[in-house]
């Protein structure tokens, strides 16, 4: 009976060491696998940084050019902007979106808005109080057209698209 029980636990401990070693043999397996993949995608990438050989793998045109000012694919909106008591005011900066667009180097100012723009005076410069109307507008913003505001200093919000 002894040499019956030896016999099944030297079998049962020669097959864990089969199991293992295929174990480990296939966890080598899938090591070399990935990084041969990894290499393969990192050197497929950085060839195809080259315009000519991307060329050759993809025959559509991929590259475009930029829309710049010609199409517009949102409205766009015109705003007139108007000193009431004074001639110019170079002090008086106008921002949309945040971004200088100029100065009251005259009386008036055209902007040009697109949906979402906020229009806001920055009177940070300024010393006196300046008046200050919406003189003109086009679209749908008629709401806008003859508010007044009073700018004393500070940035100041007088419209939003």
């Amino acid at each position: 009976m002894d040499t019956i029980v030896n016999e099944i636990a030297r079998l049962k401990k020669k097959n864990e060491g089969k199991q293992i070693k295929a174990v480990n043999g296939l966890e080598k397996l899938l090591k070399w696998l990935f990084l041969a993949s990894f290499v393969l995608l990192v050197l497929a990438q950085a060839l195809l940084t080259d315009p000519s050989i991307r060329n050759l793998v993809n025959k559509e045109a991929v590259d475009g050019i930029a829309l710049e000012n010609v199409v517009y694919l949102v409205e766009q909106y015109k705003v007139e902007i108007r000193l009431k008591d004074t001639a110019y005011c170079p002090e008086l900066r106008v921002l949309i979106n945040g971004d200088e667009v100029g100065n009251f180097s005259s009386d008036t100012m055209l902007l040009n808005l697109k949906d979402g723009d906020v229009v806001e005076l920055d009177a940070s410069r300024l010393l006196l109080s300046i008046n200050v109307q919406i003189s003109g507008v086009s679209g749908n913003i008629e709401e806008l057209l003859g508010k007044s505001f009073t700018i004393s200093g500070g940035i100041v919000k007088i419209a939003g698209v």
